[in-house]
Formats: C-alpha cells, sequence, structure tokens
C-alpha cells in the first residue's frame, strides 16, 4: 500500500504547492510509483503539471497529478485500489480547516500517514497554523496517527527568526524537521515552468533542500 503523505496548511502562500510538487518529483525520481494529488480547487498543482514537460521529452521522471478537490475524491484517491497501485501518494492539501475546503482537509488527515505542515517564520503564519495543528493534535490522541511535522519554508539564512520557531513550532505540539526550505528563486522557476527545482539548478541549495527533507521524512516516519 502506498504511503501516503498530506501537505497541509489552512493558511495560502505558505509554500503548500512547491512543497508537494518538488517532494512528489523527487520520490517519483527514486523511482517510486508516485501520485500527487490536487486537492486545491486553484489546481496549482495540476497546472504545474501541465506546463512541464513530459517525462519522454524530459527524460526525467514526474509524478501521476489528479485533481481531488472534494471529500468524495479524497476517499477514492486514498483508498485501497488507488493506493495498491501506488508506492507513494502526496495530497496538495486547500487552504481553510473549516466547512467546504475544510471537508478536504479532515479527509486528507484521515488518509495521511504523515502530515507535513509548511509554515512561514513569522508570529502571523505560527497563529494562523495553530487550529490545524490542534486539529492534527486531537486526531492523533484519538487514534495514535497520523504521524506529523512543521516544514519550515521560506526560510532566510541571514536572520534567526528560522531557528528560533522550532521551538515555538513545538509548543503546538508537533515537532519541525530540521531540514527546511529557504527563500530562493528556484522555487518560483520550478513551479512556474512545470519542473523540479532539480531541474533549474541540479545539485543547487534548493535541490538539497528537498532531498534533505525527504531523507529526514524516511529516517524518521518511513522506515
Amino acid at each position: 500500500m502506498a504511503y501516503v503523505i498530506a501537505v497541509l496548511n489552512q493558511k495560502g502562500g505558505v509554500g503548500k504547492s512547491t512543497l508537494s510538487t518538488n517532494l512528489s518529483t523527487a520520490y517519483a525520481r527514486r523511482g517510486e510509483k508516485t501520485l500527487l494529488a490536487d486537492a486545491d480547487s486553484q489546481g496549482t498543482a495540476r497546472n504545474w503539471r501541465g506546463t512541464g514537460p513530459s517525462a519522454e521529452e524530459h527524460g526525467k521522471a514526474f509524478p501521476d497529478v489528479v485533481g481531488a478537490d472534494t471529500a468524495e475524491s479524497i476517499e477514492t484517491l486514498t483508498g485501497d485500489e488507488i493506493t495498491g497501485a501506488f508506492d507513494v501518494v502526496v495530497i496538495d492539501g486547500p487552504p481553510g480547516v473549516t466547512e467546504g475546503p475544510g471537508e478536504v482537509t479532515v479527509g486528507a488527515l484521515k488518509a495521511a500517514d504523515l502530515v507535513l505542515l509548511p509554515v512561514r517564520p513569522s508570529g502571523a503564519d505560527l497563529w494562523a497554523t495553530s487550529d490545524l495543528a490542534e486539529l492534527v493534535t486531537t486526531r492523533q490522541d484519538a487514534t495514535g496517527a497520523p504521524d506529523a511535522a512543521f516544514v519550515v519554508t521560506q526560510a532566510d539564512a541571514r536572520t534567526n527568526v528560522a531557528k528560533e520557531i522550532s521551538g515555538a513550532l513545538e509548543k503546538l505540539g508537533i515537532p519541525a524537521l530540521s531540514a527546511r526550505c529557504g527563500f530562493r528563486v528556484d522555487y518560483t522557476k520550478a513551479l512556474g515552468k512545470g519542473v523540479a527545482v532539480q531541474d533549474i539548478q541540479p545539485g543547487g541549495k534548493a535541490a538539497g533542500e528537498i532531498e534533505a527533507i525527504v531523507e529526514e521524512i524516511e529516517t524518521r516516519f518511513h522506515d
């Protein structure tokens, strides 16, 4: 059965789709059969894949991408029939945790083996994430699952804010990954061109950050 990773945050602009597209591509290029479920009604992940080259043209693997912006479609895509055909399923979740998008978020949360919560290193983003963090920890208390971790995104290495936020995040009951995404133009370029950061600058800092996130997931959660 597929390992299901849900990338969730009720706040827009935190790099959710950027993380989802690069993470799923990284898994695909490791030889894992990977599905990227776009649960955001804006369709960013679908647009990303539609803009990019085919795997045959590019010579490198990409995930399969499908829309899943209803609770019913999330249930279908994370059922045994679909997950049995893939090694990894990444869900790019919608903003919001209340009715409407909230139903999709809850469906993704229930289906996930691991929830990643991207958050920018700012007080405003931290406060905005607290409701979703509470939802995750409540489910963990009730069922013992899923695993969860914050991923700091758009971190500026020149400041101490990204370092200081880790302690604040852990007060919400969810640990932060040591690996994080910096504030780098490669992420924007890759999303716009329909490719991964490793295609923009192979061996670059952004590509290294995504690989570090995958490695930490594999060592801490998906053993």
